[in-house]
């Protein structure tokens, strides 16, 4: 099996999770980074996971992913059309390049007010703006042709291109 899937964690417990992973010869990737960090007495460098509550493994039978999921710390595998969600070797390995290339990286959730292009599907291209969150779906308004659409899409299909200046009054409603 070529692909990785995603698991959910207990809050603060990725490196753990994947110390526990490793220990029982499952494959496993957590990205983490180095990033200085203040204390009231000192600052001090720590490796710090990129990805919060979040680890990648791959298994080959459904006696790993079992055993996966009975490790300490481990909440759920990420689900995408009611089958764990898979992620492509070539999306882990964009990532490892991404790490190695650039001290420190961030991961940004979208959020109300953001702008955003749609990546995927019938829409890809469209800009619009999100008018509201829930879970892994967003809501988008997207203005064309004059007229107001709104679409309801996984967040993982869109691009962040930063805040809409322009609403910041909340002109729509919805």
């Amino acid at each position: 099996m070529n692909n990785w899937f995603a698991i959910y964690t207990k809050s603060r417990n990725e490196k753990k999770v994947a110390e526990r992973l490793t220990e029982q010869n499952i494959e496993v990737y957590c990205p983490t980074q180095t990033v200085l960090r203040q204390w009231s007495d000192r600052k001090k460098k720590v490796r710090v996971p990129v990805f919060v509550s979040y680890v990648f493994v791959r298994y080959k039978t459904e006696e790993e992913r079992l055993k996966i999921l009975q490790t300490p710390g481990v909440v759920s595998f990420v689900r995408y059309l009611k089958e764990d969600a898979k992620i492509r070797e070539e999306e882990i390995l964009a990532i490892q390049k991404l790490l190695g290339e650039f001290e420190e990286v961030t991961v940004e959730p979208i959020e109300k007010g953001d702008k955003v292009q749609i990546q995927y599907g019938s829409m890809k291209g469209q800009e619009g703006r999100v008018v509201n969150t829930q879970k892994d779906r967003v809501i988008v308004y997207i203005e064309s042709l004059g007229l107001a659409l709104k679409a309801e899409v996984s967040s993982a299909k869109l691009k962040k291109l930063g805040k809409d200046e322009e609403n910041e009054g909340g002109k729509y409603h919805f």
